[in-house]
């Protein structure tokens, strides 16, 4: 990138990795410009807020987004449009601005462009069927898992693999403290929506208590009954870290779609000074060695058994808690942006 100004699109909330990136980019220099499209799309219509409205008039509420996506680049003048995800973008906005705007448009794709359209609204969608020609359209298009990046190029997407990162203004060792909701320190904590998988998992552990924060965790009350705590706040960025510091063990339940790579929690729990005890991957061992920096589960019938251990052993636990933190420092999101300036050729 020869200029120092750039469009950064995506969700700024609490925590939320369009936020992170854009700090990474302020670090270096650049002058970003924030397009927040989660708020663009409720307040696109009229009931826009209402997710039965949004399903119902997503065309249209889209439609609107890019009219308006199209302006701020005109506005703007940005040297690129950086997008995070951007599943509301037509290829034909994304193609206008590459052509006739004359911006280069890059996108970190933080999803699986792969799972599809489901008719169950309890799984994960892209949201839209035409996904992989919108992606073909820009610049450059990074994903988090190597397979995926393999699997998009064959695609005929100009992709290439960058693995997540950490946001040290965010995730790092926090002093320890009781539970601001119930007054408690958590042995074990998880943070993160709901899922059948991670419900399965966590039903799993029959001996330690796991304290859950996340969306739609009510579902599993009744199979949980009561030997695990749903909390009602909702726990980011901060917050988030500081559970992470606190707690004995972090667990990070990795979803179907994210094997065999990584998800945030790889990198969040460890620079938070967490102990994270995860699903197995090969790639997550790959930056936190098993035993070394992290601990691994194979059945979830093992988590009891790893919690444990840490319980046990805290000399041994707080080893391996300095080692994934010294090993997350070099994972920060303003390496992972000088890695994509050197692969835009600047």
């Amino acid at each position: 990138m020869s200029g120092k100004r750039i469009l950064l699109i995506g969700p700024f909330g609490p925590g939320q990795l369009a936020e992170s990136l854009a700090r990474a980019f302020e670090r270096l220099g650049y002058q970003v410009f924030r397009f927040d499209s989660d708020r663009a799309y409720f307040e696109a219509g009229p009931g826009a807020r209402n997710r039965l409205t949004r399903r119902l008039l997503r065309r249209v509420y889209w439609d609107r987004m890019n009219m308006s996506t199209l302006e701020i680049v005109r506005c703007v003048r940005p040297a690129l449009v950086f997008c995070i995800k951007g599943t509301y973008l037509h290829p034909e906005t994304i193609r206008r601005v590459r052509t006739t705007l004359g911006v280069p448009f890059a996108n970190y794709y933080s999803d699986n462009p792969y799972c599809g359209m489901p008719l169950n609204p309890r799984k994960s969608s892209v949201q839209r069927r035409d996904l992989v020609d919108a992606l073909r359209e820009y610049t450059r298009v990074w994903i988090w898992e190597r397979g995926m990046a393999k699997r998009l190029a064959a695609d005929g997407v100009a992709s290439a693999y960058l693995p997540f990162g950490v946001d040290p203004d965010v995730f790092r060792p926090l002093e320890a403290k009781d539970c601001a909701e119930c007054g408690q320190r958590h042995t074990a904590v998880f943070v993160g929506q709901h899922s059948d998988k991670r419900e399965a998992h966590i039903a799993a552990v029959r001996r330690q208590s796991v304290a859950l924060w996340g969306n739609r965790w009510n579902r599993a009350d009744t199979v949980f009954n009561g030997r695990h705590r749903t909390h009602q706040r909702a726990a980011f960025g901060e917050d988030c870290a500081r559970l992470y510091s606190s707690a004995a063990l972090s667990l990070n339940v990795v979803d179907d779609l994210n094997v065999p790579g990584h998800n945030m929690r790889t990198f969040e729990i460890p620079a938070a000074r967490g102990l994270m005890l995860s699903t197995y991957t090969a790639e997550q061992a790959e930056f936190f060695p098993e035993e070394e920096a992290a601990l691994y589960y194979r059945k979830p019938e093992e988590i009891d058994e790893n919690i444990e251990r840490a319980l046990k052993d805290e000399t041994w636990a707080d080893r391996l808690r300095g080692r994934a933190m010294m090993i997350a420092a070099d994972h920060h999101y303003t390496e992972r942006v000088k890695a994509m300036n050197a692969d835009l050729g600047e």
